[in-house]
């Protein structure tokens, strides 16, 4: 693998990540996967490809759009790194999303994952695409 913005591995987990499709998730991650997150809430693990997808999907279920706003990826060494950031929006509450993972592929699919979340965000209309209207939610 070599370095680039838009990886497809990387981009392909983004959009579907943002896409909500828990199915399609599946498809993207081997029989065993593993998922070590560390969010606001405190941290969290997950095994197996139903129960790493079902994390995955429940963090953006509830909310009315979810859209991929930036995705990037880079190869370290024998790991992919993924980047992307998200807006969500619940109603006329907008909050921006980041999430950044250091992975293990097999296959070209994710077997190891372990990701930091930024929490969720609240920002204004003024600053949708902007990081500097953020404000910390909860």
């Amino acid at each position: 693998m070599s370095y680039s913005p838009n990886h497809p591995v990387a981009a392909a987990i983004a959009t579907i990540v943002a896409g909500r499709d828990p199915q399609r998730l599946i498809a993207a991650l081997t029989e065993t996967a593993r998922l070590r997150a560390l969010l606001p809430g405190g941290p969290i693990q997950a095994h197996g490809r139903e129960d790493v997808a079902a994390c995955f999907h429940g963090w953006f279920a509830d909310f009315d759009t979810v859209q991929l706003v930036e995705s990037a990826g880079e190869a370290v060494a024998d790991r992919l790194l993924i980047h992307y950031r998200l807006h969500v929006t619940q109603g006329a509450t907008r909050w921006v999303c980041t999430h950044t993972a250091v992975c293990t592929l097999v296959d070209e699919r994710l077997a190891v994952i372990d990701l930091l979340c930024s929490g969720l965000r609240e920002v204004s209309n003024e600053h949708v695409t902007a990081a500097s209207g953020a404000r910390r939610v909860g």
